[in-house]
């Protein structure tokens, strides 16, 4: 992450997301100065969010879908070795319908 601009890590969201199955409907990112970046990524299949606290080196990542064909894991794992994670923490959710969720972490 070090290095990396707002504009150029929305961008690599948005690629991990899209190899990994998704439709980026629309991209939302708002740079807030001195500290992070927030954006949202609104998905066919739902939608997924990156938060960014450059302070400390933490990324979170909440990932949404309601299709089972999302490789959401591969998507969090590409955007952590683009972001240079020194490692990730994964935690799955399974929806009430049965789906599994995940929400990444990346420190």
């Amino acid at each position: 992450m070090a290095g990396m601009t707002s504009e150029a890590i929305t961008i690599a969201f948005a690629d991990a997301l899209t190899r990994a199955g998704a439709t980026v409907v629309e991209a939302v990112s708002h740079h807030f100065p001195g500290t992070g970046l927030t954006s949202v990524l609104i998905l066919a299949e739902s939608h997924a969010v990156l938060h960014t606290w450059p302070e400390t080196g933490m990324v979170n990542i909440d990932i949404f879908s309601c299709s089972p064909r999302l490789q959401s894991l591969a998507a969090i794992r590409s955007l952590g070795a683009t972001l240079g994670a020194a490692s990730t923490s994964i935690q799955e959710i399974q929806r009430a319908d049965g789906h599994r969720q995940l929400a990444g972490q990346q420190p």
